[in-house]
């Protein structure tokens, strides 16, 4: 159990190294209006107090945004699935994603109850960094206006934004680091230190399409760095993986009515390959076996040494995930 008081102690003494100036550097094509240092410093202490004061909601209002990255993850907690209306769609570039308003104060209440319950470790909240209002402005349709603050912690960092008449939240979002992926399969964090990138037709995008609901390959996840894939195994290795199970795949899936997810974690090792599954959601478990079968039954390459880690995420009848 975490514990608050830690939690407290760190925000008090972040607040209080923070009240030198910050150095704030905005992108080039990014429009950003300054609020005065009291009315900032007054919503800093409207975090610092709703996050460590049971039942402090005087940050809130009724209206409250919860941007496309931030919702990706928050629309399958049952608790807010109960959010009636309030769906947005945000166009980024070509892309289009989701993201939610609520229109009612308890509804801003139960969102900030599950953030709250994600804040764990040293936790600090700062002004934004150049990358961070790149994102922001790439979500948006208006001018970014002070106050706005990122709450950064050991796993997650998330935007906040401020109305500057009445000091209250109408804007929260999670900032994407693309640092850190979270292996359902093997119940474990993988670090890039350089960080990982999405792309999209070709191009580098902060936020993934959800894309059409169809029955294919959605993604492939390499495990490995450049280096230890280019030692331990070879592209071809890797592609012949990749054809051999979408065949099963197509073959298998293409009339399936239901829909769901499916991970496979193929482990290529120097004698021995392990093969890990995972679903989500209403899929065909029937169908599901045979293809569980299938692919056990087929021959992959092995590595040269060290092991090969790899994932094929496939959708059935369903969306790109975008988190």
């Amino acid at each position: 159990m975490k514990s608050r008081l830690a939690i407290i102690l760190s925000l008090i003494i972040n607040f209080a190294f923070a009240q030198t100036p910050e150095q704030l550097k905005i992108p080039k094509g990014v429009v950003y209006n300054f609020c005065s240092e009291e009315i900032n410093n007054k919503a800093r202490m409207l975090i610092i107090n709703g996050l460590s004061q049971k039942n402090n909601y005087s940050l809130l209002q009724e209206n409250l945004v919860i941007g496309p990255l931030l919702w990706n993850r928050y629309k399958h907690i049952e608790a807010l699935q109960a959010i009636k209306n309030g769906n947005m769609e945000f166009h980024i570039d070509s892309l289009k994603v989701e993201g939610k308003m609520c229109k009612q104060i308890e509804d801003s209440k139960k969102v900030w109850d599950v953030l709250k319950d994600e804040i764990v470790g040293n936790t600090k909240i700062r002004k934004a960094q150049q990358e961070e209002l790149r994102y922001y402005w790439s979500t948006i349709s208006f001018d970014i206006e002070e106050p706005l603050y990122v709450i950064e912690t050991p796993t997650r960092n998330y935007i906040l934004n401020f109305t500057s008449n009445n000091v209250k939240l109408f804007w929260i979002d999670e900032i994407p680091t693309n640092k850190v992926y979270y292996n359902p399969i093997e119940n474990k964090n993988y670090v890039a230190g350089g960080g990982f990138k999405n792309y999209q037709n070709g191009k580098e995008v902060s936020v993934k399409s959800k894309g059409e609901k169809e029955t294919k390959l959605e993604n492939v996840v390499l495990l490995n760095s450049d280096q230890e894939i280019e030692e331990r195994s070879s592209v071809e290795d890797i592609k012949a993986v990749i054809i051999k199970t979408n065949a099963i795949f197509e073959e298998l899936f293409k009339d399936s009515k239901k829909s769901g997810k499916i991970m496979i974690q193929f482990e290529l090792g120097k004698k021995k390959n392990e093969i890990q599954f995972a679903v989500r959601d209403d899929l065909d478990l029937d169908i599901m076996k045979e293809f569980e079968k299938r692919v056990n039954k087929e021959s992959y390459p092995n590595s040269k040494k060290k092991t090969v880690k790899l994932q094929l995420m496939y959708k059935v009848n369903s969306y790109n995930d975008v988190e």
